[in-house]
């Protein structure tokens, strides 16, 4: 029940059949049933006074189950709920996050969601209210090319990476995007504190944290994600990323004017002065696809 009720499209057509069933139910019990059989005709009176009869039974019935389940539950069961989100829901979820939370937190990979989706509507939600907001971004390492060929490895292997080449460049490409994005956002939305970190190792899983709850996802868009709600032990286990940004390298802004479209030569500008990757490393790379992700930057989700 918790799983039909929780999930808006199962929880419409639930009650919709439910209504329709007991709607089916009345009219057999008190409508067609006295055709057949006269005793069981009742007046209109009888029939509420049935009604809030069973209502009032019901009703102290289900209290006293729920309240029953309530108390014999564990506190640490309270506190260790965990939901499965089907793939269509995850977008929504982390939208109404991005639009509500004065903190995020993205451990992940490559993010492109984060570049594409969430750093604009957190820069939209702080400048609408007027208040700061601190995001907190760690993305796979850029300069580790064995890292980054393994991370293509994996996604090759996935029924999410058959459409797209996925090469060590490529995600070298990726992590460039997000990284320049971020460092855009640092300069143009004073009331972003964004942290920026990369990391020498991936998971399979990444984590997006707000300040309602954490969604855990895969690389594959079809796939379902994992939902923990803020005070809850997951959430609490999943938000402490103090470890993460100790193994990473932090990436700090570099005091370059970053605002609208970014041009090829002020990319490659940023990319020497911060030193996302070597020149050597930068030639070898399609700067076009860098800039396209950073000045018109796709939702993979959509």
């Amino acid at each position: 029940m918790d799983e039909i009720l929780s999930k808006a499209h199962y929880r419409r057509a639930f009650y919709v059949v439910v209504l329709l069933l007991l709607a089916l139910a009345l009219v057999m019990r008190f409508w067609v049933l006295p055709v057949y059989e006269p005793a069981l005709k009742v007046s209109a009176t009888a029939i509420l006074a049935s009604l809030l009869d069973n209502l009032a039974v019901s009703v102290f019935v289900t209290v006293a189950i729920g309240s029953f389940v309530f108390w014999l539950r564990p506190e640490i069961m309270k506190r260790s709920v965990i939901e499965v989100i089907e793939p269509k829901q995850i977008n929504r979820l982390l939208k109404t996050a991005a639009e509500t939370s004065s903190s995020w937190i993205y451990k992940g990979t490559c993010g492109r969601y984060t570049r594409a989706t969430t750093l604009p509507k957190f820069a939209q939600a702080a400048r609408a209210a007027g208040i700061g907001r601190d995001v907190t971004i760690c993305i796979l390492n850029p300069r580790n090319s064995a890292l980054c060929a393994a991370y293509a490895t994996y996604r090759r292997s996935l029924k999410s990476g058959n459409g797209t080449r996925w090469t060590q460049q490529m995600v070298q490409q990726e992590a460039i995007a997000t990284a320049v994005t971020a460092l855009k956002f640092m300069y143009s939305e004073p009331l972003l504190r964004i942290r920026l970190f990369f990391v020498d190792s991936f998971s399979a899983f990444r984590l997006d944290i707000s300040d309602q709850y954490v969604i855990v996802t895969k690389e594959d868009k079809e796939a379902s994600a994992l939902k923990a709600d803020a005070g809850t032990y997951f959430y609490d286990s999943y938000k402490d990323v103090r470890l993460t940004e100790r193994q990473g390298s932090e990436i700090k802004s570099p005091g370059l004017e970053l605002n609208g479209p970014i041009s090829e030569p002020l990319l490659r500008d940023v990319i020497k002065r911060v030193g996302l990757v070597d020149e050597a490393t930068l030639d070898g790379l399609d700067v076009e696809y860098i800039l396209q992700g950073v000045n018109s930057p796709t939702d993979p989700y959509n």
